[in-house]
């Protein structure tokens, strides 16, 4: 009976011990570490006189900066103004970005005159250096929300694009043959087969888009002023306030991460049939 009961409980602790030890910590402890360590080092750097604190702040300086940027977006002043501008721009940017990279990636998966021409002009287009093209987009559509809405599209989409299109043509043959035999049209087709199974593939184009979109607004607000946090770090750049630079960096990837965050949900919801690739699972 004891060689019963012992037999489950020794199978497992032997499982437990084939499972790398990073993969028993929790993420959240992995994360605090390694951000302790960087603090650390950046703090050892600074005061080792490595690097001079006009060029690096210390991590202190930064926290203080920090701590006030939060009181001033929790005030609702200046800061939480320019905060609203950059989310706005950025939302507005992936959104577009998701309707024409999806758009442009069932063009290119259905069709040959996608796969010839539209796919080469995209890969072009990407390929242009997009500092070059935010002045291009101020001049077209002037310094309001519009031009930074379109530089934000413009560098986010392409993930979107080239997933979509992966995901449409990478569906299993035997399924495909199956839908065919039981007299599919091509709607039916894409509809009940070619579009969940590429689902996975569109939502980690957005994943990288909603990093991405934050990256685009971000520039054009550098090259076409008006509002928006990155106008305040081009600010705090001239004037050499670089704590408060590093502060507004801290902020806009923790606005990054919380978009990704916002995705990933969505995707844990749509695609309810697979895990995300970040969120832990449902029990």
């Amino acid at each position: 009976m004891s060689t019963t009961r012992t037999a489950p409980a020794a199978a497992g602790r032997a499982l437990d011990a084939r499972v790398p030890a990073l993969e028993r910590i929790p993420g959240w402890v992995l994360i605090t570490i390694s951000l302790a360590a960087l603090v650390g080092i950046w703090q050892l750097v600074v005061s080792a006189g490595l690097v001079s604190e006009f060029v690096l702040p210390t991590p202190g300086d930064t926290a203080s900066a920090l701590v006030d940027l939060s009181k001033d977006l929790a005030s609702g002043g200046q800061a939480w103004d320019n905060f609203l501008v950059t989310v706005q721009e950025t939302l507005v940017g992936l959104l577009l970005a998701a309707v024409i990279g999806v758009a442009l990636g069932v063009v290119i998966a259905e069709t040959v005159f996608g796969r010839k021409v539209i796919q080469p002009l995209m890969i072009a287009l990407y390929a242009a250096p997009k500092v070059a093209l935010a002045p291009l987009f101020v001049t077209w559509f002037g310094f309001g929300l519009t031009p930074k809405v379109v530089m934000a599209a413009t560098i986010a989409f392409f993930p979107v694009m080239v997933d979509t299109a992966a995901g449409l043509a990478g569906v299993d043959e035997d399924q495909d043959k199956l839908f065919l035999v039981t007299k599919a049209n091509r709607v039916q087709r894409f509809w009940k087969l070619k579009l969940p199974t590429a689902l996975p593939f569109i939502f980690a184009g957005l994943k990288s888009a909603a990093v991405l979109s934050i990256i685009g607004a971000i520039v054009a607000e550098f090259m076409g002023g008006g509002e928006g946090l990155g106008v305040m770090v081009k600010t705090a750049s001239v004037s050499f306030a670089l704590d408060r630079v590093f502060a507004l960096i801290v902020l806009l990837s923790v606005l990054a991460f919380l978009i990704y965050l916002a995705v990933d949900l969505v995707e844990r919801k749509v695609v309810h049939w697979r895990a995300s690739g970040f969120l832990p699972a449902e029990s």
